[in-house]
């Protein structure tokens, strides 16, 4: 199937986790006699894009920091930074997603959202920590693509720092929950000349933080088997990860058992890219069934030290504030204790019936209901309760109230901030429209829209309008009838920059 599709090559890397020791190395195909085949490239000591094989690294080590929890929600809407505007895999928006959701499906615009929280040029430095040896140029050549596959690894790193992870995890008993840097050092080619080279005294990750993690990871579904296979106890219990890189040149596919880890990778040694060469497609496949061949071993201890109870909440899965009322208290790493409070439940006033939002300006303070309420910002909400049905809007204001402290009512979707748009000619050559969105807390108000101080109409409902600006800058003006406004910078430009 692989070969049909123009994909010529593949490697695999079986490791023992307590060692470091390499019990299987098929560094390509074998096929000498065909030289366009490049069989004598080892692409497990080749640098490659990971694509998102090192997402899990820094979902760990924001756990580990206390910087989310495993079910944090995190922004999942269109985003744009300067000229980089990442993507999900199948252009799609959850509005908000829990983080471990977002590991486990492999979402690249939370896991952007998470970056930008840690900071690139940390992430930077825990990879390099962790045991990523190929970071040869500066953070800021990365950027933020660096949790997305814009660097190179090697297959034998990343092995080894999974290898790493896990070994980590098994020792936390032992260890008394003491991250020890002899538990993360490179794989080893030799039993008898194992080399345990210390790089760091200082590990950014804790051992339960990495026990989450491989949970997390444990929830994606195999390929070609629909999930079926948690009935099966003769099946084997995986934490595992996909990667794909940029233009389809590299599939990923690594696993982790408290034993072994194995990595598979499959493309084209000369970096031709294939339609379909996804780590899911290709890869992963081939990791299971090198499991299979393997003696299963039951899964990870649950850790028994470094470890807090923390109050969380149920819908936004951060740490309760004072107004959550549905409230879990769970086994979490130890800095959870110091994680972000629910930022998404806050009071509001509600008249006697519970039907509208007051003010004192409009009502008496003793008639009165004081409510908790679970509200998302207008652009996350936009997304969120497609799917989600069961989420409430906030009621609308009672008529006759007005709209002090109201928080944010209206929100552009697209174009994001100082946006540069290609618009591309359509077939009849003349230039195409660009679909301007917004959202509103209250989608029966009428928003009127003005380009450039010009009106040019209103929409109910459903916010989108199509335009075509003409080539420059120009300004986006929405005002909805209570005369909240918003405006956004954007260019439309000659062709893309």
């Amino acid at each position: 199937m692989l070969k049909g599709n123009g994909i010529n090559n593949t490697c695999a890397l079986v490791l023992d986790v307590e060692t470091g020791n390499a019990l299987a190395y098929v560094g390509n195909i074998s096929d000498r006699a065909n030289k366009e085949m490049e069989s004598d490239v080892d692409v497990v000591a080749a640098p490659r894009s990971p694509g998102s094989a090192l997402k899990p690294l820094l979902y760990a080590a924001m756990l580990s920091d206390g910087l989310i929890l495993p079910n944090s929600l995190v922004a999942d809407v269109p985003m744009q930074i300067g000229n980089y505007a990442p993507k999900n895999f199948d252009l799609g928006y959850d509005g908000a997603v829990p983080a471990a959701s977002a590991l486990s499906r492999s979402l690249n615009i939370p896991a952007v959202k998470l970056l930008q929280q840690y900071k690139y040029q940390r992430f930077y430095e825990t990879l390099k920590q962790c045991g990523i040896t190929t970071l040869n140029r500066k953070a800021d050549t990365y950027g933020l693509s660096l949790v997305l596959g814009g660097c190179e690894v090697t297959m034998w790193d990343l092995a080894g720092m999974y290898a790493s992870m896990a070994r980590t995890l098994n020792h936390q008993s032992a260890n008394k929950a003491v991250v020890s840097a002899k538990d993360f050092h490179p794989p080893n080619y030799l039993i008898q000349h194992s080399t345990f080279n210390i790089q760091n005294t200082s590990i950014p990750l804790d051992a339960t933080s990495i026990y989450f993690t491989f949970q997390a990871m444990r929830e994606v579904m195999r390929p070609g088997e629909e999930g079926l296979w948690q009935q099966f106890t003769s099946s084997q219990t995986v934490a595992w990860k996909t990667g794909t890189s940029f233009g389809f040149r590299d599939g990923w596919a690594i696993g982790v058992t408290p034993k072994y880890v194995v990595a598979v990778w499959v493309g084209n040694t000369d970096g031709e890219g294939r339609p379909d060469l996804v780590g899911i497609k290709t890869a992963a496949p081939i990791l299971f069934d090198i499991f299979r061949f393997l003696p299963s071993v039951s899964w990870f201890q649950k850790p028994v030290y470094d470890f807090s109870y923390v109050p969380v909440c149920r819908q936004s899965g951060y740490r309760a504030n004072m107004d959550c009322h549905d409230i879990d208290t769970l086994f979490m790493p130890v800095n959870a204790v110091k994680s972000p409070l629910c930022p998404y439940h806050r009071l509001i006033n509600l008249d006697a019936s519970g039907t509208y939002r007051v003010t004192a300006d409009c009502e008496s303070p003793s008639a009165m209901q004081h409510v908790s309420w679970f509200v998302l910002t207008p652009a996350m909400e936009f997304y969120f309760r497609q799917k989600s049905s069961d989420y409430k809007v906030l009621p609308p204001f009672k008529p006759g109230c007005e709209f002090s402290n109201a928080g944010k009512m209206i929100e552009i979707i697209y174009p994001l901030t100082n946006a540069k748009i290609y618009v591309p000619l359509e077939i009849n050559g003349e230039r195409g429209k660009t679909v301007f969105t917004a959202a509103h807390r209250k989608a029966s108000t009428k928003i009127f829209w003005s380009l450039d101080d010009n009106f040019v109409a209103a929409t109910r409902h459903f916010h989108q309008l199509a335009l075509n600006p003409s080539v420059g800058k120009h300004i986006i003006t929405l005002v909805d009838e209570s005369g909240v406004s918003v405006s956004r910078e954007f260019e439309i430009v000659e062709k893309e920059k």
